[in-house]
């Protein structure tokens, strides 16, 4: 059967496999989402990702990064990343700092302001809802399209706020949860990033 490529994207974000495991999970489901989402975690280091997902990453390191920009000019943007791992076995491995250091260039370049969707300011966030509702209802729009735009509207700001729903910079087809997730795949550990800071000047 014929499977849309909105679908897989779906399957990907539910479970942060490969985009053709998910889709040979939803040809061999026939299409139903819950059977599939088993399939993937059972074929993939989906189903790792579960297991990983109930230990604690008590280790870890923190990475630093100074961004130039350009030869001889001092440092303009600043990042501390702390990246929480089960082992220090682990947090040594190549695979593991190379992971810090992308991610605290992508912090410099993307600019998140949280870690996860929890800890979005959900005053911050009704105000957004609140702003894109006004929007829709003056332009006329009907109320089931209104809600479809509000949702569009949380939607993308997790996208710009929060660091794991991000696309990741090194790697547009995947968010940074995706890139953790390849990689927590590698080491058979739990990763996660703890908390990052990020300091720019004249901001």
């Amino acid at each position: 059967m014929a499977i849309a490529a909105a679908d897989v994207k779906k399957l990907r974000e539910l479970t942060n496999a490969p985009m053709m495991a998910c889709k040979t999970a939803l040809v061999d489901a026939d299409g139903d989402m819950d059977k599939a989402a088993e399939l993937v975690r059972e074929r993939t280091g989906a189903k790792m990702d579960a297991r990983a997902a109930d230990r604690t990453a008590g280790e870890g390191l923190v990475h630093t990064y100074l961004h130039t920009p350009s030869p001889g000019m001092p440092a303009k943007v600043g990042v501390l990343v702390q990246l929480s791992t089960e082992t220090d076995f682990v947090a040594k491995a190549e695979s593991v700092q190379k992971l810090a250091k992308d991610l605290a260039m992508h912090i410099a370049a993307s600019k998140p302001l949280v870690v996860s969707e929890d800890q979005v300011d959900a005053a911050m966030l009704d105000k957004e809802k609140e702003f894109a509702r006004k929007e829709a209802i003056e332009q006329g729009k009907p109320e089931n399209i209104i809600e479809r735009i509000v949702e569009g509207k949380v939607k993308k700001v997790y996208e710009d706020w929060v660091l794991l729903n991000q696309p990741f910079v090194l790697d547009g087809d995947k968010t940074v949860a995706q890139a953790i997730s390849d990689v927590q795949a590698t080491v058979g550990e739990k990763l996660e990033v703890a908390r990052f800071a990020r300091f720019e000047v004249g901001h």
